[in-house]
């Protein structure tokens, strides 16, 4: 076990304290962690996996990306749906515990000069608010989620990112009830898409800007068992042959993948 301040860009394993483990939403959480060091290293596209016990039981950490991060504060955040015992045991954990922590997974996601739409479907908004965070210029994020009930993720989310684009499914909040009403098309020369979310999503946002797949990009996210790279559990099939999401990449170009076949 190491401490938060030693080499970020490794990946170790820390015990850090939890400084904030709020409920948003029905099952939706938001964890933040005390962890100087990580909190200035961290960049778009990285994930961390969380233990939820000290002990082996459940014996593999749970992965999640990391939705934020305040150098200033020392902190930084991620946002988990409950799915299962690993992160309801999560959900009981209470500010000022302390967990084990493994990072970070995954490789930093490429800059680019380009103008940048970020789109996240749900929770998938959660690993394109740091992106929005490295890139405060030339760059919208728009975020989609069910409607009544998710006020608090969206208050959270305007917190970090005042200009956001906040869509519920019900019309009850935010600026409509679909994102693809707002979403800038067709993808001009010097723009590209992000976008993360539910299979459903993504097969949506392929529709929408089905004249440009190339400046449609993907942030995909897969089961990890050991976050090293070894297991090959966060496998995708790409054009370009496998990759693994922990230690190979993390944005897919949308020509390049079948997100049904991963």
């Amino acid at each position: 076990m190491t401490n938060c301040d030693c080499n970020a860009q490794e990946v170790n394993d820390y015990l850090l304290p939890v400084v904030k483990n709020k409920k948003l939403a029905g099952r939706l959480f938001w964890m933040t962690f005390e962890a100087p060091g990580l909190a200035r290293s961290v960049r778009a596209g990285h994930s961390v996996m969380i233990f939820p016990d000290m002990g082996t039981d459940p014996l593999l950490g749970r992965p999640f990306a990391v939705a934020d991060a305040d150098a200033e504060r020392g902190e930084f955040s991620v946002c988990y749906v409950l799915v299962g015992r690993g992160t309801e045991m999560l959900s009981l954990v209470p500010a000022g515990a302390k967990l084990r922590v493994r990072g970070f997974l995954g490789k930093p996601c490429p800059d680019t000069g380009d103008e940048l739409i970020l789109a996240g479907g749900g929770v998938g908004a959660a690993a394109l608010m740091m992106k929005k965070r490295e890139r405060r210029e030339r760059c919208s994020l728009y975020i989609g989620m069910p409607g009544r009930g998710y006020e608090g993720y969206a208050e959270e989310i305007l917190s970090i990112h005042p200009d956001a684009k906040i869509f519920a499914d019900d019309g009850s909040f935010g600026e409509g009830d679909s994102m693809f009403k707002a979403l800038p098309r067709p993808l001009a020369d010097g723009m590209q898409a992000w976008c993360c979310g539910p299979v459903g999503f993504l097969e949506a946002m392929r529709r929408h800007y089905e004249d440009t797949p190339q400046r449609l990009y993907y942030l995909l996210d897969k089961r990890m068992a050991c976050g090293y790279g070894g297991c090959m559990g966060c496998v995708i099939e790409t054009a370009n042959g496998l990759k693994r999401v922990c230690v190979d990449q993390t944005i897919f170009r949308a020509d390049e993948v079948n997100i049904h076949d991963n």
